[in-house]
């Protein structure tokens, strides 16, 4: 009984820890031979590091196809710009173009335009010219000064009196004679003296080209100091028979005015 007790136990199963019913990681066993040894080196890469190893290979090629795509756009964006530039170079070209031929249709026109004023320049200045001629005859007091009625030459009632005489030449008129400025000018001077019994009214025109002409007669003056008359206008009107003495001074000194007169 004793001995059945004392039989011999069992040994007792060994418990397996928690720990130890892990499974066991597997992975690739890789075998490398280097060219300069004859010895082998195994190396073990578990599951854990292939997948962290795949990972950063999937990172690093999202990465580098984010740059690569990053590059297309850009490069994309820049032909774009380029040929926007191209485009607008080739319309600039274009504008310029144009714009050199508008400048060039505008040179001619103001060519032309400048022939067409150098004629009317040179036909204002011929007329100008004309008309300097005609206003030069035309101030030369040679019309005679009376009209309406003959006047005829005679010697001047006051010579060899000592005073009055005239420094020119002397009309007998008649009744309704008008006197008359012998060219164009501006009158400077009109006075009178009723104490002469031959000439009572005095005219002065200058004719601003160095000739100066004296009127003296009776009768009624129509022209007023400051007028500026043309030859043929009317100075005096006379209302009865009379005398009109007529001098002509140039450059200051009296002249016979005979060697001005158109008309004997």
């Amino acid at each position: 009984m004793i001995w059945n007790k004392l039989k011999e136990r069992k040994p007792k199963e060994k418990k397996t820890k928690r720990a130890d019913t892990k499974r066991a990681t597997t992975g690739f066993t890789m075998l490398l031979i280097p060219n300069s040894s004859d010895a082998a080196k195994t190396v073990e890469i578990s599951f854990d590091r292939l997948l962290q190893l795949f990972t950063g290979a999937v990172a690093v090629a999202i990465i580098v196809i984010g740059l690569l795509c990053s590059m297309v756009v850009h490069n994309h964006k820049l032909k774009t710009s380029l040929e926007d530039a191209e485009s607008s170079v080739r319309e600039l070209k274009s504008n310029n173009m144009q714009l050199e031929s508008t400048v060039s249709s505008l040179n001619d026109q103001i060519a032309a335009d400048k022939e067409v004023f150098s004629k009317i320049e040179d036909t204002i200045s011929k007329k100008e010219e004309e008309e300097a001629e005609i206003a030069a005859v035309a101030a030369v007091p040679d019309e005679i000064p009376i009209r309406n009625a003959n006047a005829i030459l005679v010697d001047d009632p006051y010579a060899g009196t000592g005073g009055g005489e005239t420094g020119g030449i002397v009309f007998s008129t008649v009744e309704g004679a008008v006197v008359v400025a012998a060219g164009d000018g501006l009158i400077t001077h009109v006075d009178s003296d009723d104490s002469n019994p031959y000439y009572t009214r005095g005219i002065v025109i200058d004719h601003e080209n160095g000739y100066v002409t004296y009127y003296r007669l009776s009768g009624d003056v129509t022209a007023k100091e400051g007028y500026e008359v043309v030859k043929g206008d009317v100075l005096a009107m006379l209302p009865t028979d009379g005398f009109v003495a007529f001098e002509v001074k140039q450059d200051g000194e009296f002249i016979d005015p005979r060697t001005l007169l158109k008309e004997k």
